[in-house]
């Protein structure tokens, strides 16, 4: 009844994506306790927040909505419980968010948890949480001497989320809304030189059909809403014109952006182990925050086209 499971990625798995640059995906025990439905849990394994995953092979566009790229956890490390009850399922656990081991005279560990329930063959929802110490990396706070930032210690991070899905024949329907803060983290530090709280909360919705069993039509809209002292996300303590996340440069430096962003995407499955992707997003924000290349100037909206090819065997 024991369980071990390993994944191994060669690139873009959550080792990888919390900077360890490793290519471990998952590397989980999960041994039963008093029956098969009651299991001790540990290990490194990816976060189990909202509808979408990290895996391409998982993900019915080529891009994650705003609220996996921004506002959710990518891994845990530590050891928890795993308990099934009828249709209930209830994980949660103690351990690192986002890293493997805290530096040396840091503490902090997180409490991470989620609860599912299967209203029956089609539909569903849960929710999950994360509490506790994580990293933060503002560079607000400059040494005097050499100009450069003082790291920070772990500071509280409290996430919540609820998702939901309704999945029969060729229709798909997902939905999430999440809301987060982090203290001592934000964008922006107040008048005075003071570190002040990240907070910010959004939503996500996504439609799919599938027009034949191998063609499939799917539509994502998102909204963020991230303008307390100058925005500020998780792990995003910086202002940053790739993703349209901070003030605006010319504008009120205690104002972040909110941001929206609508996906249109097809996916074909060539055969068994090939998908061929294509998607068109628009992202915007109520300030000018995305950089315009060629002109050096900034703007209130991006554009994107791109597609993929997606092979698993």
């Amino acid at each position: 009844g024991t369980r071990y499971r390993v994944t191994i990625v060669p690139n873009r798995g959550t080792d990888s994506v919390i900077g360890n640059g490793g290519l471990v995906h998952e590397a989980t025990i999960s041994v039963p306790l008093t029956d098969l439905q009651t299991r001790f849990i540990a290990g490194h394994m990816p976060d189990w927040s909202g509808y979408e995953y990290l895996q391409p092979t998982l993900n019915k566009l080529i891009t994650h909505n705003l609220l996996f790229d921004f506002t959710l956890p990518t891994a845990y490390t530590g050891a928890g419980l795993d308990i099934t009850r009828g249709k209930w399922w209830y994980r949660g656990m103690l351990g690192q968010m986002n890293a493997s081991k805290n530096p040396q005279g840091q503490k902090g560990p997180v409490l991470a948890y989620r609860v599912d329930y299967s209203r029956g063959e089609f539909q569903g929802f849960g929710f999950a949480g994360v509490h506790g110490k994580a990293s933060n990396f503002t560079e607000n706070v400059i040494d005097p001497v050499t100009s450069e930032a003082i790291a920070q210690d772990n500071s509280r991070v409290d996430l919540f989320e609820f998702d939901a899905y309704f999945i029969r024949g060729d229709v798909t329907v997902q939905g999430q809304v999440s809301l987060g803060q982090q203290k001592k983290a934000s964008i922006t530090p107040s008048a005075s030189g003071a570190l002040r709280d990240a907070r910010w909360w959004g939503l996500s919705a996504l439609a799919a059909y599938k027009f034949d069993p191998r063609l499939e039509g799917i539509v994502r809209l998102d909204y963020l809403a991230n303008k307390k002292n100058g925005g500020g996300l998780l792990g995003f303590t910086f202002a940053d014109d790739r993703n349209g996340i901070g003030p605006d440069i010319n504008g009120d430096p205690d104002k972040g952006a909110n941001r929206t962003a609508l996906s249109i995407g097809l996916s074909y499955a060539f055969n068994l182990e090939t998908t061929i992707k294509a998607e068109y997003r628009l992202d915007r924000a109520n300030l000018p925050v995305f950089l315009d290349v060629k002109s050096g100037g900034y703007r209130k909206s991006n554009n994107l086209f791109g597609t993929s090819v997606v092979v698993a065997f």
